[in-house]
């Protein structure tokens, strides 16, 4: 029997509804491991008027630094705090019979999103019995934690102390996204506790804070970063990560930029490069630029040739050639003919044997030879012996026999006794170490 208008038109609004809540409240995966920093933020609003910490503070400004303590309070428009249309207990187990048993994707969809229209703190278990049987990797069991943690806070995340399944970090990042401050309050406390996913905590804790306030998020990589360097990187690549996608790029460099940390600051410095490039390679260019000069500039330099040669090797050379003379131009040519080199190394090879002598040249020569030594060592090595500066051919030729030593011992144990090199040099290209 063809469905009314009335009946289409139910299910306009639904599916509309549907793609509100989850494009705009319900982000992406987290799972609560330690590799979860590896994953980037996804979802939340991506409203270009302002980052995400000026919606919340009710100041205009974000904090960056410094002493700063002040967390953010939850939306007042929060979709969530507001569900749809409350649900009876007969509705819910119908819907998640839909859910679990109906064969057509859409429908299933739909069922699932007025679920989650409908979910209160006071339902939350019963909705939650519905979606039990999925992974915990999937997207509705996390998006379902997600607002369940944002509607009822403490309740939900410790119902995640007794679960199998790794639910707590995507529980509490909801909670500390809709409210920061009673989140972490909460937070704070509950570090002394046992029985608790600390690890999920943190996590959950990072990405909610990103979402609601990047301040506030980097206040907390300062505090609960530790001192391991790769897990303080990926915990700054979240917070840029978010606030990169509220803001446009200028913004967000400007944001970076004010970050009072220098290896937090170096971090977040790193993650646009990549980002830039990828989607406005001119502007990461202008960006980079700006930074030539300045301390630590030569990594975002470094970084961006890098990541452009892979796509432009010719505009990326050019580019270099415009700047002025420094280290960050000098290591933008290292890394640019790297990855030249990967992609056409008979055409980077011809572009450097016409380069005058220049620092310029070793460095485009040493980032050449680190990259086809992988596949010819020998012809690496001939071309790290063209290098003027003693000391840099002394390194590439270090780092290109090092190769050469563990994939050819023989060869280049004989190529090593008429090298040339310090004793000293020898031994480290010998050395496993």
């Amino acid at each position: 029997m063809p469905k009314t208008p009335l009946v289409h038109g139910f299910w306009t609004c639904a599916t509309i509804a549907a793609f509100v809540l989850g494009s705009h409240y319900f982000p992406g995966a987290i799972t609560g491991r330690q590799d979860v920093a590896n994953t980037s933020i996804s979802g939340g609003s991506a409203k270009s008027t302002a980052l995400r910490g000026e919606r919340n503070s009710g100041t205009g400004q974000t904090p960056l630094h410094g002493n700063s303590s002040a967390l953010s309070g939850p939306e007042k428009g929060n979709l969530l705090r507001h569900p749809v249309g409350a649900l009876t207990a007969q509705e819910i187990l119908a819907l998640g019979k839909t859910f679990k048993a109906n064969s057509n994707p859409i429908e299933r969809r739909l069922a699932f999103s007025r679920l989650l229209e409908g979910l209160t703190s006071e339902n939350g278990l019963l909705i939650r019995a519905q979606i039990e049987h999925l992974s915990e990797n999937s997207s509705e069991f996390r998006e379902f934690h997600y607002a369940w943690g944002a509607l009822a806070g403490e309740a939900a995340v410790l119902h995640g102390k007794d679960t199998a399944k790794q639910d707590m970090a995507a529980t509490f990042r909801g909670w500390a996204s809709a409210d920061p401050t009673a989140a972490m309050t909460w937070y704070e406390g509950a570090r002394k506790l046992e029985g608790l996913d600390h690890n999920s905590l943190k996590w959950g804790a990072l990405f909610g804070l990103a979402h609601a306030n990047p301040g506030t998020a980097l206040e907390f990589v300062m505090r609960r970063g530790g001192q391991d360097k790769n897990t303080l990187k990926r915990m700054t690549h979240v917070v840029t990560s978010e606030v990169l996608r509220g803001s446009p790029p200028a913004e967000a460099a400007a944001w970076v930029e004010a970050i009072a940390d220098d290896r937090l600051r170096a971090f977040s410095r790193e993650h646009l490069a990549g980002k830039f490039v990828k989607n406005d390679p001119e502007f990461a260019a202008e960006w980079a630029a700006g930074l030539n000069e300045q301390p630590g500039g030569e990594r975002v330099v470094a970084q961006v040739s890098r990541d452009w040669a892979n796509r432009d090797p010719q505009a990326t050379i050019q580019w270099l050639e415009s700047l002025p003379t420094s280290e960050g131009r000098t290591e933008g040519f290292g890394s640019a003919f790297r990855s030249w080199a990967s992609r056409d190394p008979e055409a980077a090879g011809n572009y450097l044997n016409d380069m005058p002598r220049s620092p310029e040249r070793d460095s485009a020569l040493g980032g050449f030879a680190s990259r086809i030594m992988h596949e010819d060592p020998v012809t690496a090595i001939s071309w790290a012996e063209a290098i003027a500066d003693p000391g840099h051919r002394e390194e590439a030729l270090i780092k290109t026999g090092r190769h050469y030593f563990r994939h050819q011992n023989q060869a280049a144990a004989e190529w090593l006794t008429g090298s040339g090199l310090s004793e000293e040099a020898q031994q480290r290209i010998r050395s496993r170490d």
